[in-house]
């Protein structure tokens, strides 16, 4: 047992430890437990538990030890290259300020999505190295009960029934947080050895992105699928791959919605499907090539579209977003951090890698191809995903026995066999 996280790993006669159990706990199963079925039950609830969790996960980390080790441990993630790339596209964004059209509307909500992001980093740094198995079940119980909460409330609206009625955004947003939340679950059963579990929340998550009342999570469940399938063996070299795909993607937007463009002239394509409005996004970005470059500065595209000069049915992403506001300086920072987050989460080990790689790649497809992406609400929930995908792995090795160690014991037992037989 680590000695570090000896203070939560069973009960104990010093009340700080105690409590600093009970915080982490307490912050965790909101995250896991609480947020998938209570996004269903409001809009706004995830804004809401999203930074009450973290601020009690970063309270139990200090009771536990150093309160300083946290502060110290944000500010040596930024000596990488994936932390100066988020701190330089943190301060393009802050100096966009000077030439977005609209900067007192930009400015709260700049500094409050960093707000957000600096919490949930900290809430990062404070989990223990090691988690419980305990804290970490409620990553299935919480998943499994919020999708079969949204399926009967399909079901009951689909009779006519208002005994689970819902607001209209909900079961579309609960179904995207589930697509990405199932796979660290199924990691977390796949790790406890329990296969059938896993592929039953799998399953049980699928049936909600395909009997849900939006289709909004069809494709990034879709896409997940694929993903696992093809890191199940080689969950590192996929996490390569993946990671230079999901980097060229974001880099090469403007060539696709060219493309896009071309096809849709060419098949007398309706603007108001998928490929039309990808390129109807490009007679935006030509417009002004040298804006292509710098960005119009942070939540240019939002008044854009409010005062009608982005026509309503031009593609919109975060990615297309991210592009318009912050240009190729902005977009190449995006990449970046996408290119580390795969390369990292593909090492994760073969008990987590490929799950988590599906759930990352779930995420990146609805922030490539759904305009729920650019709310506040899904900042959030990618919160809520990484503090839940990095508590799973740091679950592994409470319940994993290391290979090395079976093989020395092995060999050890075939030794002291045979030297008794010899004797």
């Amino acid at each position: 047992m680590d000695l570090s996280d000896h203070s939560i790993s069973k009960a104990s006669l010093d009340p700080a430890a105690d409590a600093a159990a009970m915080l982490l706990r307490l912050g965790f199963a909101l995250f896991a437990f609480a947020t998938p079925s209570a996004t269903l039950m409001s809009r706004w609830v995830i804004v809401i538990l999203v930074p009450i969790g973290a601020v009690l996960i970063i309270l139990s980390a200090m009771l536990r030890g150093d309160p300083l080790r946290i502060i110290k441990a944000f500010l040596a993630s930024f000596r990488s290259f994936g932390g100066l790339t988020a701190l330089f596209l943190a301060v393009w964004a802050i100096a966009s300020l000077a030439w977005t059209p609209m900067p007192a509307v930009a400015a709260p909500k700049i500094f409050k999505a960093m707000g957000a992001i600096m919490l949930g980093t900290l809430a990062v740094e404070a989990l223990p190295a090691r988690m419980r198995a305990s804290n970490l079940h409620l990553v299935t119980i919480g998943v499994g009960l919020g999708g079969i909460l949204l399926l009967l409330a399909v079901v009951l609206d689909y009779f006519g029934s208002s005994l689970l009625r819902v607001a209209v955004a909900t079961p579309g947003r609960t179904a995207v947080l589930l697509t990405c939340l199932c796979w660290a679950a199924a990691a977390w059963m796949m790790i406890k050895n329990r296969r059938k579990v896993a592929a039953g929340l799998i399953a049980l998550v699928f049936g909600v992105a395909l009997l849900g009342p939006t289709a909004e999570a069809v494709a990034p469940m879709g896409v997940g699928l694929i993903v696992f399938a093809i890191a199940w063996a080689v969950p590192e070299r996929a996490g390569r791959w993946l990671a230079q795909v999901a980097a060229l993607l974001v880099l090469a937007a403007p060539v696709l919605a060219l493309i896009a463009k071309l096809v849709a002239a060419g098949l007398s394509l309706p603007p108001q499907g998928f490929i039309g409005s990808v390129g109807a996004w490009w007679d935006i970005v030509a417009y002004d090539p040298v804006r292509l470059m710098a960005g119009r500065g942070f939540d240019a595209a939002q008044a854009a579209r409010d005062a009608g000069i982005i026509p309503p049915e031009a593609n919109v992403t975060l990615i297309s977003d991210i592009w318009y506001d912050l240009g190729l300086l902005g977009a190449m920072g995006l990449a970046i951090l996408l290119f580390h987050a795969f390369r990292a989460v593909g090492r994760f080990g073969l008990e987590v890698a490929p799950l988590a790689l599906a759930g990352l790649a779930s995420a990146f497809c609805y922030a490539l191809i759904e305009r729920g992406a650019t709310q506040t609400w899904w900042m959030n929930g990618l919160i809520v995903f990484a503090i839940v995908l990095l508590s799973v792995e740091r679950g592994r090795y409470r319940t994993v026995r290391p290979r090395a160690s079976l093989d020395r014991a092995n060999a050890a037992e075939r030794q002291g066999s045979g030297n008794l037989a010899a004797s």
